[in-house]
């Protein structure tokens, strides 16, 4: 309904614009937190360039033909300014590594058009990717309160903190010994081998620190696709340390039903992708309840031929059925996995619709990068993990899901690639670990069992009056309270 003259200003909904890095792991879960506030009664703009409007257009056109208020803004990539030729507009679609530093200048040119977009339709509040700094700057300019969305968990964030305050890596003497990570909740031990580079030593982590203190200074609280009964003690310990507000507002994957908007999440208008989702889920619905493992590297992984080799023969020798969703398109021809695993997998090649296939009652594990979306969306379904991160955080995430959520079992990764060097990284978990590890998570009932109560509180956070739910309510409050006062 439209806001009519007589309407006091303080009873309008709250315009709020969501606007996130362009690439699957940050645009997807800030689509779904866009539609999770307009359906709490936000006015929400979702600010994405024109291709990935076409990918995620889809759910918040249906979202706002069933009443509620949000659109997509579509902003021009400028692309050539930048030196980037091809029409690619998200980070996953680069056909080179190389090409990654003009999409980042392509990506920061869209600061003035996100500027003037704000002049011209002034909003109450900026949800703002955490690694795009100048759109809380445009907002700050305007006097919007900005509110960084994290892109990961507390506990992530926390022991990135740490490290980089702290610097405890440089106290050891080799890549693999491990060191204690000051100041956490939890005794959390690493290795250099498994830290994000960021923080490894001879890095640049004094420009890291400097532009984490800048968003601790410009966000008026952080925004968190989590939930309290997985990092509660996080939550509290990251509010302390940056002396802000963490709303936990997920899992926001549980904003998808179970509709057209979980099968095309993430690949809407594309051609062949309600084929492919069909295919999938068809060929799954033809397995046993929790026979399955669905493997899954999310979208910016890319292993070097040797170690795609290793992953593919251990799961054909792990007996267990398989998906296997290889997300590089241009990944060398596969191992002959079908005829080594008597029929028992199913590739897919680039894309699968990844939320509806974890709730499938067929799935009973997940091998993943531990990307901290795919953290989420296996706790929301209550599937166990395998896990095995590749390379940013995705190791602290493990440390979280393994050590303390204790809803997964490590793959044996001892370290991870260096993005964009994959193929000098030769093999890191072998087909013999592989198959064993596929095999040990299918057959703990404890963890199946624990990962199914994680499921079932992360459900019921996102249920009227759970933690999540109040999460929202309680930012909404926040960007009333500032439009009141004056920001």
């Amino acid at each position: 309904m439209r806001q009519s003259a007589a309407t006091p200003a303080g009873d309008a909904p709250p315009r709020m614009y969501f606007i996130p890095f362009p690439t699957p792991g940050h645009a997807l879960p800030m689509s779904d937190l866009a539609r999770l506030f307009a359906s709490r009664g936000a006015d929400a703009t979702l600010v994405l360039t024109h291709a990935n409007a076409a990918r995620l257009g889809g759910p918040v056109a249906r979202a706002a033909a069933a009443g509620l208020r949000i659109r997509v803004h579509a902003l021009p990539l400028p692309a050539e300014a930048a030196g980037l030729t091809g029409g690619h507009e998200s980070a996953d679609d680069l056909p080179t590594r190389e090409d990654a530093g003009p999409f980042a200048v392509a990506v920061d040119l869209l600061a003035p058009l996100f500027a003037d977009l704000l002049r011209r339709h002034p909003a109450d509040a900026v949800v703002f990717d955490g690694v795009l700094p100048w759109a809380a700057t445009a907002a700050a300019e305007l006097g919007i309160p900005r509110y960084a969305f994290t892109g990961t968990g507390c506990f992530a964030l926390s022991v990135q903190r740490s490290l980089l305050l702290h610097t405890p890596q440089e106290s050891v003497a080799s890549p693999t010994e491990p060191f204690l990570v000051p100041g956490l909740p939890d005794a959390v031990r690493l290795t250099r081998s498994r830290l994000a580079e960021a923080t490894l030593p001879g890095a640049d982590s004094r420009e890291f620190l400097n532009r984490m203190f800048d968003i601790e200074r410009a966000t008026a609280g952080w925004v968190v696709n989590s939930f309290a009964d997985l990092e509660q003690r996080y939550m509290e310990h990251y509010e302390k340390d940056t002396g802000k507000p963490v709303f936990a507002v997920g899992p926001v994957c549980l904003v998808n039903g179970d509709g057209d908007d979980v099968l095309e999440r993430g690949r809407g208008g594309e051609p062949g992708a309600a084929a492919e989702a069909a295919r999938v889920l068809g060929w799954l619905d033809t397995k046993p309840a929790r026979s399955v493992v669905y493997v899954c590297f999310g979208s910016l992984t890319r292993f070097p031929p040797e170690q795609v080799t290793e992953l593919g023969m251990g799961l054909a020798d792990s007996g267990a059925n398989f998906v296997w969703v290889v997300g590089d398109k241009n990944a060398p021809p596969l191992p002959d996995v079908d005829a080594a695993a008597g029929g028992r997998g199913l590739v897919v090649r680039g894309w699968a619709p990844q939320v509806a296939v974890l709730r499938h009652a067929a799935v009973g594990a997940f091998v993943t990068h531990c990307g901290w979306g795919a953290v989420t969306e296996a706790a929301a379904a209550g599937v166990p993990v395998v896990t095995w991160p590749v390379f940013a955080e995705q190791f602290y995430n493990e440390a979280l899901v393994v050590g303390i959520a204790g809803t997964g079992v490590g793959a044996g990764a001892e370290r991870g690639y260096v993005w964009g060097g994959e193929e000098l990284g030769g093999v890191v978990v072998g087909r013999e670990k592989v198959a064993e590890r596929v095999r040990a998570a299918m057959a703990d009932e404890g963890l199946r069992r624990k990962a199914g109560e994680v499921g079932e509180r992360a459900r019921r956070a996102m249920e009227v009056g759970g933690s999540s739910y109040v999460a929202v309510g309680a930012l909404l409050n926040d960007v009333r309270r500032r439009r009141q006062h004056g920001g």
